[in-house]
Order: C-alpha cells, then structure tokens, then sequence
C-alpha cells in the first residue's frame, strides 16, 4: 500500500500543509494548493479544518507534539532539574516547524484570526511550562517564591527569541557555553542559594 493511501486525510492535509506553508510561506499559501499536495479536494481541507490558520496551527503542533513527546521519552526517569537542563539546551538545536511559527507570528499583523489562533497556540505551550515549573517547585528544583506564570512566561520568550535567531541562521553560542549559562540561570531560581 503507498504511503499516501495508509495516511489519514487529515494526516495527508497536514503533511502537505506543511510543504506549502514553507514553500509559499502563510500568506502565499493558498487552501487549494494544499489539497491538490495532498492529492485531494478543498473540500476535504474544509471538512477537516475550519480555514487556513486552523491548518497552519494543526501542522505547527504535530511537528511541535511529536517533538516535546521525543523529549518526553528522553526525560524518563530523569528529575526535573534535568528536564528542564534539556528543554534549555534544546534552544539550540534547528527545528522544521520553525519557519513556520515565524511566518504565522508576521502573518498575524494584519491577521486578527491568526494573531487568536497564534496566541492560543503559545498559551497551551505555556501552560506546559507552568506544569514543569509548578513540579520543580514541589520537587525542590525552583524556589517556592519565584512566580510561577512569570518564569513560564520567560522561558516562552527565550524559546521565541532561540526561533528568531535560528530563523535568521545567527550562529548559535558554544553548546557548553550555552549549557552552563542554562544550569546557572536555574541555580538562580533554585531553592539552594
């Protein structure tokens, strides 16, 4: 069986999303161009999605999903402390949906849908690390005094800023460099002072 007929339309949308999203960026990308990668109608675009933005989102987060569950299963077994060394070191390596992301945050200027659908995106990202911060707190890893939402809100902010800059194909820090400067940023926040 081709790998086409053993996907999922909504799979086979996604995936072509993808490809067209990158090609055309967001506001070049057209809804029939993405069914027709995807060897299908606009209609099923419709009948899976509610418009372009929700499409774009969908894509953003498979990629994004099956990526935090790698990690996830890398993390096993380890503490928080060491969860969140990862995620820090993660800022540095290059990552596919990155185009993508940036794209839609320039799209959402004049998109209020998208700029809805972008914040939303960003807002269930950050309540991921709301969780990981609130278990280092029960842990010992991060002070019980430090702001949960502000530090989440920090982390998602380097996380943009890492996009920025691998987007723009800045050479990153040394990874040692960065590794340490990643461990004292947590030392800062821990309860150990």
């Amino acid at each position: 069986m081709a790998l086409a007929e053993s996907l999922s339309t909504r799979e086979r949308l996604l995936s072509a999303a993808v490809e067209v999203f990158v090609d055309d960026g967001y506001e070049g990308a057209r809804l029939q161009n993405i069914a027709r990668a995807a060897g299908l109608t606009t209609g099923a675009v419709y009948a899976n999605f509610r418009g372009k933005a929700e499409l774009l989102f969908e894509a953003i987060g498979a990629r994004a999903g099956a990526e935090i569950d790698g990690i996830l299963a890398e993390a096993q077994g380890r503490d928080v402390r060491e969860l969140l060394e990862l995620l820090g070191d993660r800022l540095l390596q290059p990552r596919e949906q990155v185009p993508l992301l940036i794209d839609a945050v320039a799209a959402a200027r004049r998109d209020d849908e998208l700029a809805g659908a972008l914040r939303q995106h960003l807002d269930r990202r950050e309540q991921v690390l709301v969780g990981l911060v609130e278990r280092a707190k029960r842990e010992g890893a991060i002070d019980v005094d430090v702001d949960t939402n502000a530090l989440a809100r920090f982390c998602m902010t380097l996380a943009m800023g890492s996009l920025v800059m691998r987007t723009l194909h800045a050479a990153p820090p040394e990874r040692a460099a960065w590794h340490e400067l990643i461990t004292r940023l947590l030392d800062a926040v821990s309860q150990e002072q």
